[in-house]
């Protein structure tokens, strides 16, 4: 393993990080527990447990069952403690989300949008919310292409493509963590989350699935393999529309073409089957304004006609796009709270 050193004015800063991922990991841990997982002393385990618990960064859930010995105190985090504040950047509006450590939205808020100024928007609601909450991330869903810190977004007017540095600028304002995901990604996140609750069994970090969006002049789709985003070189993974299909003529342009459902239905099936044979999802989810719900039927039966049993995906549906968008964003931003430390590998 390697060894990760914290710079000494620091070294309290990094274990309190270390035991608050320990414990968020597994939901409850004893002292004893933390110690092993993190290699940090017994004994400095107990005094910073000792501070936490005074605080009111966790709470004691009580005495395990003694095997023995001395009864141990089991102690979880309070999710009131402190927040992530995550915004859904849409064309005319924000959507806030309250998030606790453990992902859960608690509550939510649209904020219009002051004399088109998405930044001055999102600064004033911040500035006031930090006086209010303990805010320890920020999370922005946006409609355009994330790179590092920026996102690229193309004009309706001119049809050219625009650079936004909103996330750099909110870490430099805040000094907090700032995590930046294209929507469709999130949205794709989001729904891996919910299949996974429904089936427990699935493990997260063996996902492998597609979620293809909908729109009327757009389809784009959000890839997950071995449970992390597929983002390419550039960042343009999941531009489905910008893909050749008749002739010279782009998915996007087809998908606006008026279509009876039989047509729609051998579209889809093309689509889908370009998508499993790339990446061979165990699902592919579809959803969005555009998707016909009634033809997924057919849909899922063309395409298992058509393809091999071990190379077609199972095909869901996605009713409420919307809070899956939310629920991947929300599970992001708490996944920043506790990145306040920067560790140095040797």
């Amino acid at each position: 393993m390697d060894s990760l050193t914290a710079r000494p004015n620091i070294l309290k800063q990094a274990n309190l990080s270390l035991i608050r991922r320990a414990i968020k990991a597994k939901g409850t841990s004893t002292r004893a527990e933390i110690a092993i997982e993190t290699r940090i002393s017994s004994t400095t385990v107990r005094s910073l447990l000792s501070e936490m618990l005074e605080n009111g960064e966790i709470e004691s859930i009580g005495l395990d069952e003694s095997s023995g010995g001395r009864k141990a105190q089991r102690y979880r985090l309070n999710p009131e403690f402190c927040y992530g504040a995550a915004f859904c950047l849409f064309e005319d509006h924000v959507v806030f989300l309250l998030v606790n450590i453990y992902g859960e939205i608690v509550e939510k808020e649209e904020l219009k949008i002051q004399d088109g100024n998405v930044r001055q928007t999102l600064l004033s609601f911040l500035d006031d919310l930090i006086e209010k909450k303990e805010i320890k991330s920020i999370g922005l869903g946006v409609p355009g292409i994330v790179e590092n810190g920026c996102y690229w977004k193309k004009s309706k007017e001119d049809g050219n493509m625009y650079k936004s540095d909103i996330g750099i600028f909110l870490s430099e304002r805040y000094q907090l963590p700032v995590i930046m995901e294209n929507d469709i990604n999130a949205t794709a996140i989001g729904f891996g989350r919910c299949y996974a609750k429904e089936f427990p069994e699935e493990n997260p970090e063996d996902t492998n699935m597609a979620f293809l969006h909908f729109e009327e002049h757009c389809v784009s789709a959000g890839f997950i393999s071995a449970g992390r985003i597929i983002r390419g070189c550039g960042n343009f993974a999941g531009e489905l529309g910008l893909l050749p299909v008749d002739a010279d003529r782009l998915l996007d342009e087809c998908m606006m073409d008026p279509m009876d459902d039989v047509q729609y239905v051998n579209l889809m099936i093309k689509i889908l089957s370009w998508v499993c044979g790339i990446l061979n999802p165990a699902y592919i989810a579809l959803g969005g304004p555009a998707l016909r719900p009634d033809c997924i039927g057919a849909v899922s039966d063309g395409l298992s006609a058509l393809l091999p049993g071990h190379m077609a995906a199972e095909i869901l549906y996605s009713p409420d796009v919307r809070h899956d968008y939310y629920d991947g964003l929300a599970s992001l931003t708490a996944g920043r709270i506790f990145e306040e430390i920067q560790f140095i590998r040797e």
